[in-house]
């Protein structure tokens, strides 16, 4: 196959994914609304996303977690650089194993919790962490939106209570970001390189 449309395939992929990774990520925050809809029982203001994974109805958020996992792992594949494509797979990763280890009431004392609470808070907390890092090697002029929300967390965290909007108003950041680095991997795919000898003025329409 020659090279233009090797090229043009792997284009037509990363297209493809960045649209899977948008359309997750959103579905991913559509069912968080639906999961604090019908479960109306737990605060907003005090507990975390992950109380929506016990008990009755604990599979919207479970599959909610999964989603975004999804998201992650499709923009992987979309973007390039190796740095931030590990580092999203990594959350992909630590984001599955939210879902599939299912937390512990927020009640639980640290000393207490189960393995698979353990388990659950290790995964959450790489996948929160690093994402930043991730958006930081993925580029572009909004890659430092993440690490401005994850510095809001802990700010807001301060002042409130911290299990109840900040990690909220962090997971819409993030959202917003994967979005956003959707858009911008299109119009990048749409618009490759010129040969060398020709003036980059086409990458003022990446970012």
């Amino acid at each position: 196959m020659p090279s233009s449309d090797v090229a043009g395939v792997n284009d037509t992929s990363r297209r493809a994914a960045a649209r899977l990774a948008a359309a997750a990520i959103v579905t991913y925050q559509v069912l968080l609304l639906i999961a604090v809809i019908v479960r109306s029982d737990i605060d907003v203001t005090h507990k975390p996303v992950s109380e929506y994974a016990i008990g009755r109805h604990g599979w919207i958020a479970v599959t909610a977690f999964l989603t975004c996992a999804l998201s992650y792992a499709a923009l992987a594949a979309a973007i390039h650089g190796r740095t931030a494509r590990a580092l999203l797979a990594i959350c992909a990763l630590g984001t599955a194993g939210v879902s599939v280890f299912v937390a512990d009431p927020v009640t639980t004392p640290l000393d207490q919790l189960s393995t698979i609470g353990t388990l659950h808070v290790i995964a959450g907390l790489t996948a929160l962490v690093l994402l930043p890092f991730a958006a930081l090697f993925a580029g572009g002029r909004l890659n430092w939106l993440p690490l401005a929300g994850l510095m809001g967390h802990y700010a807001l965290s301060v002042v409130i209570p911290p299990n109840g909007w900040p990690p909220r108003l962090l997971f819409l950041t993030y959202a917003i970001w994967v979005v956003l680095t959707t858009q911008r991997t299109i119009r990048q795919s749409r618009h490759p390189a010129p040969p060398l000898h020709e003036p980059a003025t086409w990458r003022s329409d990446l970012d």
